[in-house]
């Protein structure tokens, strides 16, 4: 059930949310999960802000609010929801790109559970007793906001409801499930084409590779450089061929320069204002730009018809960086630097260090002040819902023309689910990240996000192999598998670090292209259901242990993933809900804790008693019309129960129902394969099954199957 609580005046709106007529309700119906102590406005730095207290009345977890870095568990501590482009992830970065005031409160019985979104895009905060009070604290500019608190028997049926509020996911195309190559950057036609040769040549799977900010014409969004892309339409042409698609980046930043088509089109009309009625001025990669005003659905128009010259190039898809909005720095932000460093003497000392650590964090200010949008909105009232609202511009296209669109985006807001996905930004090739990492994904499950993904290697900084191993067999099991790192650091593409190292990140690529039908059925029935690929484990198994791990995840419903994520380790502890099998050395394991040796060549991962896994050969890249055989992996005790699901993994007609789902069982003396739905019809193939019980007797069997009808197969 949802509440709608309002908290003094609200006057934005985020359109994060969707259902509208929710009655308005008063927090003492909520008294079995907290008590308001105060509600009330005060000033803060001459600002109103306004403040509610509130007290909880039992210990538990919180669980939620996106990508935070940090714990799992999101108690004791205050965060801060202001997007801001902060590329220092350690374990206390805080505000980074995201905004999802959105959480989970589970006390230690089990017996209160409740989601709490506090629906308001500017400057919050929200300290989760981080005094041991028992109390929780919300903070924003302003007068007031939203609350929306839902209730319900298990996490499950909360984040379920949390979409049902913000929107269901939009599916992403089959292919973005193949593996990513990108780089900061890729400089011209031959380097790309290179890239891709190699792929082709080693056999290593790849679907996709990346342009970054040098593809265009001195970082002109809408451009293509032409000295080092001068034929761009025949690359993409040949990479077509080859089986790649193309996704390039999009930043907001547009240059200010006479002559410059999207400058002249949008100067004095789509650009956000400045305190003075003035198109407001800082500076990006191109150097003085402008920034377009996405809140408006005309900007957002505008916006979508040049990125559509993209998509006519040949481009697939986009990722959309640097939209917190990233500012370097505006005129009155080097004023001050240049007064400060002008006065500043070695004679200083203490406040010497003050003063140029001062100048450093100029760029991560959020202007919120200095800008105002084109209905005269302030923009520390809107801030956070910047990117949500860039990344809805160009999604609105691909949606009118039946297309499922290729969007991720750094910055976000709840609801972007509606139009796109996410991806961590900049993180490191640091061990501590692949933890991290699995939490922050993990979290951004529950947020409503089921496309997401990192820079698996990490971003900055320089990756060694058996890091780079470790990270790639996480990417294995996330739902966007990209490998990205930045510009000076070691490459870090599949054959950079020799041929032992090569052959084994070919085989974690190969194994996400084996459980591609696996991976596309739970992301599809997912999407459907409002229900994620990747998440933690108690979203299925409510127990005390699964509460308490954040370094083991579910990915779809039949397998649990246990990274690796410190260096040298032989062997991990693992808890499993239920009796498994490894999905990689074949080992039994029983229910509870287990200990896995973890040798380089690949992570723990198990499948689930009583499950059937469907799975495929190899490919170079993603095309299954080419595949004439399913081989279903099997483990089983009583009945065995999987699902293939299949469409044409590029339009939107899944919603219209035009897709065919399959429902196998296999029991003791029989499979049954059951045809759920027809609409959309598939190739005859067949189906190799490979069952082993639980004490280890193996049986194979195969079948033809076509697109219709229902089977029973006997097995001898």
């Amino acid at each position: 059930m949802v509440y709608k609580i309002i908290y003094g005046e609200v006057d934005v709106d985020s359109e994060a949310v969707l259902k509208k007529s929710i009655k308005e309700s008063k927090p003492g119906e909520l008294a079995k999960f907290f008590t308001d102590l105060s509600v009330g406005r005060d000033q803060h730095e001459n600002k109103e802000v306004f403040i509610l207290k509130r007290s909880i009345d039992s210990d538990g977890y919180f669980f939620g609010f996106g990508d935070k870095v940090g714990p799992f568990d999101r108690k004791g501590r205050k965060y801060i929801f202001w997007n801001t482009d902060n590329f220092t992830h350690h374990p206390s970065s805080d505000p980074l790109y995201k905004s999802f005031p959105f959480y989970i409160y589970v006390s230690k019985d089990f017996t209160k559970k409740y989601g709490c979104f506090t629906d308001f895009p500017g400057y919050l905060e929200i300290d989760l007793n981080s005094k041991n009070d028992n109390t929780i604290t919300f903070k924003s500019l302003g007068k007031g906001f939203v609350q929306y608190i839902i209730t319900g028997k298990s996490v499950k049926e909360i984040v379920e409801e949390y979409i049902k509020l913000t929107g269901k996911n939009i599916a992403f195309p089959l292919w973005a499930f193949g593996y990513q190559q990108s780089r900061w950057s890729y400089f011209n036609e031959d380097e790309v084409l290179d890239i891709a040769k190699k792929f082709r040549e080693k056999k290593i799977p790849c679907d996709v590779i990346y342009l970054d900010i040098d593809y265009m014409e001195q970082y002109k969004v809408f451009t293509w450089s032409k000295d080092n892309f001068p034929n761009y339409k025949k690359m993409i042409d040949k990479l077509h061929k080859e089986g790649f698609k193309i996704v390039s980046i999009l930043d907001p930043g547009v240059k200010v320069e006479k002559g410059y088509f999207a400058f002249e089109e949008g100067k004095n009309k789509y650009f956000l204002k400045d305190n003075n009625g003035n198109d407001f001025e800082g500076a990006v990669w191109p150097g003085r730009v402008r920034f377009p005003d996405f809140m408006n659905k005309n900007v957002r128009k505008w916006w979508a018809t040049n990125a559509q010259k993209y998509l006519e190039d040949g481009i697939d898809g986009f990722w959309n960086d640097m939209n917190e909005i990233a500012i370097f720095a505006t005129e009155k932000d080097l004023e001050e630097a240049q007064k400060k460093l002008k006065d500043a003497k070695l004679e200083d000392g203490i406040n010497l260090a003050g003063t140029l650590g001062s100048i450093g964090e100029i760029g991560r200010r959020g202007h919120g002040d200095d800008i105002i949008h084109l209905d005269g909105t302030p923009h520390w009232k809107v801030k956070n819902a910047y990117g949500f609202n860039m990344v809805r511009a160009t999604s609105e296209v691909f949606q009118k023309e039946n297309k499922r669109p290729f969007l991720i985006s750094r910055s976000a807001y709840s609801g972007i689910q509606r139009y796109g996905g996410a991806w961590t930004g900049d993180n490191h090739s640091w061990w501590e990240h692949i933890l991290q990492e699995t939490i922050r994904l993990n979290s951004l499950s529950l947020a409503g996000v089921f496309y997401n993904g990192c820079d698996v290697g990490g971003f900055g900084g320089d990756a060694n192999a058996q890091l780079l191993i470790r990270f790639m067999q996480l990417g294995l099991f996330t739902p966007m598998f990209r490998n990205h790192s930045a510009i000076g650091t070691k490459r870090q593409e599949p054959w950079e670090f020799g041929p032992e190292v090569e052959k084994i990140l070919k085989s974690i690529i190969e194994q996400r292209y084996r459980l591609l039908p696996y991976i596309y059925t739970q992301y599809m029935l997912g999407i459907i259901k409002n229900k994620p690929l990747m998440r933690p484990l108690f979203y299925n198994f409510e127990e005390p242990e699964a509460f308490n791990i954040e370094d083991e995840f579910l990915f779809g419903d039949d397998i649990i993933v246990a990274p690796v994520y410190r260096p040298n380790v032989q062997k991990r502890l693992a808890w499993l809900p239920k009796r498994a099998i490894g999905l990689f050395d074949g080992k039994m394991y029983k229910k509870g804790w287990n200990i896995a040796d973890t040798p380089i060549e690949y992570t723990p991962a198990f499948q689930l008693i009583n499950t059937a896994i469907p799975t495929i050969e190899p490919m170079q890249f993603i095309d299954l019309s080419k595949v004439d055989k399913i081989k279903w992996r099997v483990y089983r005790k009583s009945n065995a129960i999987g699902y293939i699901y299949e469409d044409d993994g590029v339009s939107l007609n899944y919603k219209k129902g035009i897709y065919n789902l399959k429902k196998v069982v296999v029991k003791d003396d029989y499979i049954e394969i059951k045809t759920l739905n027809n609409k959309y019809k598939v190739k005859e193939r067949e189906w190799e099954f490979e069952i082993i019980d639980y004490k280890g007797k193996k049986k194979n069997i195969s079948i033809t199957v076509n697109s219709d009808g229902e089977i029973r197969l006997p097995i001898e």
